[in-house]
């Protein structure tokens, strides 16, 4: 083995072994942006008395869209949130379409989620408390969230992106 062969292998070993020591050292962040351990919470299941933990879904990838029934652009978006449902959902992917607790009522959403016939999960956020600490600014607010609980992905539209990350995490749960 050649001097720099050597060299190179002690090198790379080095990288690795602080790489790996500095992130046993500095966890990740908790957050709701890309890279970010997603925040955890506690949500009552529309039109149920039990909830929604998202730290018992690790273990799988999980979509999160905030919206509400009187948005425009959470309205043109159902579609292709029931697309991907259908998709995906039977891969293990969760799905929960969290209602903001503004200038609607938990019956409201009821209605709407029968009407239009939802087929995820809808979680009532009555006090805004759960939006609140995921800096939701604007809705529709969508967020995917891989098996480990990290946030991989934050948009306000779902798009192409949105997929393919979705297709990795599944790729990668496989």
């Amino acid at each position: 083995m050649s001097k720099f062969t050597k060299t190179f292998k002690v090198a790379v070993l080095g990288l690795v072994l602080t790489l790996v020591f500095f992130f046993n050292l500095y966890p990740l962040e908790e957050g709701p942006f890309s890279g970010n351990l997603a925040p955890d919470f506690r949500l009552k299941k529309l039109g149920a008395n039990d909830s929604v933990v998202l730290s018992k879904l690790r273990g799988k990838p999980v979509v999160i869209i905030f919206w509400a029934t009187w948005c425009g652009p959470c309205r043109k978006e159902i579609p292709q949130i029931k697309e991907l449902y259908l998709k995906y959902a039977p891969k293990g992917v969760e799905f929960l379409a969290i209602a903001v607790g503004w200038r609607q009522t938990e019956d409201d959403v009821a209605r709407f989620q029968i009407k239009n016939e939802l087929p995820y999960q809808i979680l009532w956020d009555k006090d805004n408390e759960v939006s609140e600490k995921y800096y939701v600014q604007g809705i529709p607010t969508n967020l995917i969230i891989d098996q480990d609980g990290v946030v991989r992905y934050r948009d306000f539209a779902l798009t192409q992106r949105a997929e393919d990350v979705l297709k990795s995490l599944v790729k990668s749960d496989s």
